[in-house]
């Protein structure tokens, strides 16, 4: 077995318990502020009822993981290992809205105890840094431009090595390693990886921009502390954005290289594959280190019933936030580690368009090809 064909394997084994565990944190990772996507005071967070209600979410994934995990790890033994890869999305969309679901069912539950509890905001409190003297600052957008190189490179590689690549070009390999599929050797051909590569440039330097102007949570309760957790929070992921994307792209210069002639297939799709394997690494680690907004670096702050603000009326599902009124367009999620649009916003569907149109651009490209 290849080396490209055992990495394909955990990636389809490693898929679904990975998405497992993320589900199962998350509820441990979101403000204490934040209770299943509903406004409580930050005391809940050691409410015996609100932290029960979090490990019954917590248990309920883990276990609808394992069997997921288990039903695709029987197709890859039993019945054929290109199944498999078929079988680990469907168990990831599986698992994705039974976690979904299930978080509405405890949401339910998480108003119930905010109601028989009588946490209620008395008032709206905010507060805003006016300056932001030593809280770390997000990385530059001009720093995306970085991706520039590994794409020149790859123009480099495609123009120099046009004339002495084969003239079938392998583009498919089965789980074995051996090559099952071949497209003759022409211009859009050679442009796949660089149409991969622009996509994702495209990609991370909208997430990018997406991030930097974004709504800064400020606890006016602690709104020094807060919003340096929440600068680390967001220089570690801008960061993270960029090493993702230059990552990826210097897999797409290997990845063009094999088309050429010049290494393997194998050794562009072990490339390929392993450095998406590796990516995920730091998006675990800074969803645990830092937590939602950066809660986690706010856990030894004195906790109180007070209630700030209440805006669950203005997220629907618990993870869709539409405020016609909020300038914001884009929004800390309330369950979850990231981001999210503010859909009451004009310009957040312009940017779903935008990447919706990057997607189907590579997806045409790559069918051309």
């Amino acid at each position: 077995m290849s080396a490209e064909s055992v990495l394909s394997v955990v990636t389809i084994l490693i898929l679904v318990p990975l998405c497992g565990v993320i589900f199962a944190l998350t509820p441990w990772l979101t403000p204490k502020g934040e209770l299943f996507s509903v406004s409580v005071p930050t005391a809940a967070a050691s409410d015996p009822r609100a932290r029960s209600l979090k490990r019954a979410y917590s248990l309920w994934v883990l276990v609808v993981t394992a069997l997921l995990t288990g039903w695709v790890s029987y197709v890859l033994v039993a019945i054929h290992p290109n199944m498999a890869a078929l079988a680990s999305c469907v168990a990831t969309v599986v698992l994705v809205l039974f976690g979904y679901f299930l978080m509405l069912h405890y949401r339910d539950k998480a108003q119930d105890l905010k109601q028989a509890r009588g946490w209620k905001a008395k008032a709206r409190k905010s507060a805003a840094m006016l300056g932001s003297a030593g809280a770390p600052k997000p990385v530059p957008l001009c720093w995306e431009l970085l991706n520039l190189l590994p794409i020149a490179a790859s123009v480099m590689v495609a123009v120099l090595g046009y004339d002495s690549a084969p003239d079938l070009i392998p583009i498919h390999a089965g789980m074995d390693g051996v090559v099952n599929g071949w497209a003759e050797k022409s211009v859009p051909v050679m442009l796949l990886p660089i149409v991969f590569q622009l996509a994702m440039a495209g990609t991370m330097a909208i997430s990018h921009a997406m991030l930097l102007g974004s709504k800064r949570p400020i606890d006016p309760r602690h709104p020094a502390s807060s919003a340096f957790a929440y600068g680390a929070y967001i220089h570690a992921w801008s960061a993270c954005c960029v090493g993702m994307g230059l990552a990826l792209n210097a897999s797409g210069v290997v990845l063009e290289a094999s088309m050429v002639g010049w290494v393997s297939f194998d050794v562009g799709g072990t490339t390929l594959t392993a450095v998406a394997l590796a990516v995920l690494v730091p998006c675990v680690v800074l969803g645990v280190r830092y937590g939602q907004n950066g809660t986690r670096l706010l856990a030894r702050l004195p906790e109180d019933f007070t209630l700030p603000a209440d805006e669950d009326d203005r997220w629907y599902g618990g993870v869709f936030y539409a405020n016609r009124k909020d300038p914001a367009v884009v929004v800390p999620k309330r369950f979850g580690i990231g981001w999210t649009l503010n859909l009451g916003r004009p310009a957040s569907w312009l940017i779903v368009a935008g990447l919706v149109a990057i997607c189907v651009f590579a997806l045409v490209a790559a069918m051309q090809g």
